[in-house]
């Protein structure tokens, strides 16, 4: 609103200006006319007279152009302005969104770090691991775990006496497991981490919160 009572005040203030100026040049026109007229033959009055109209239309005109044009650039600003604006809103609409989304999974981390800590998370991943074999199926297996899981792993082969290949992941994939087939090159990935980012992906999906360049 305030953007449009600029505009209409420009237009008014630039309106007032040209009438000004078309009177000023008006009343300088008539006073030289007034003074030709007692000067000059009456058969030349007519054609002195038309030239003088033909002026006077060609001021207007010319004065209607330049107002025309000073309001499509007008315009112009006001629409580029009004579109800045708008990106501007929207990107941080969006940094705003991709922050909360940061917040809730970094809090889900968190909450997963935790459970990895607690009695609960032995049992889980047991079923983990038993179901991750069964879903790759027969072959050369190989179970990869998380750093922090080494010290389950002898509690991990006596209760489980699968004819397998540990090893320990090098990067931080919270807990959970992989599993290789290496007989069909099959690889699934159970992880905490994997998972967690997954649910982050599909978040963002469904919400339709990715932020898009």
């Amino acid at each position: 609103m305030f953007v449009k009572q600029l505009d209409l005040k420009y237009e008014v203030m630039h309106l007032v200006y040209i009438d000004e100026k078309l009177e000023k040049f008006t009343n300088t026109v008539m006073k030289q006319a007034a003074n030709k007229r007692m000067k000059i033959l009456k058969e030349l009055e007519e054609n002195r007279q038309r030239m003088l109209e033909q002026k006077e239309l060609q001021f207007l005109e010319d004065a209607y152009i330049s107002i025309q044009r000073e309001l499509r650039n007008i315009q112009k600003e006001k629409g580029e302005m009004i579109s800045r604006a708008m990106m501007e809103s929207k990107k941080k609409l969006l940094q705003k969104r991709e922050e909360i989304i940061q917040q809730v999974f970094d809090d889900v981390e968190k909450g997963l770090r935790k459970f990895v800590e607690s009695p609960e998370y032995y049992p889980f991943l047991i079923k983990t691991i038993k179901e991750s074999c069964q879903v790759v199926g027969e072959g050369e297996i190989i179970i990869s775990l998380n750093k922090r899981d080494e010290i389950l792993l002898n509690r991990i082969k006596k209760e489980l006496k699968l004819n397998a290949q540990y090893k320990i992941e090098s990067a931080d994939i919270i807990g959970g497991c992989k599993v290789f087939n290496k007989t069909r090159n099959m690889l699934l990935d159970n992880s905490l981490l994997t998972k967690m980012q997954q649910q982050r992906d599909e978040f963002l999906e469904i919400s339709g919160l990715t932020i898009y360049s």
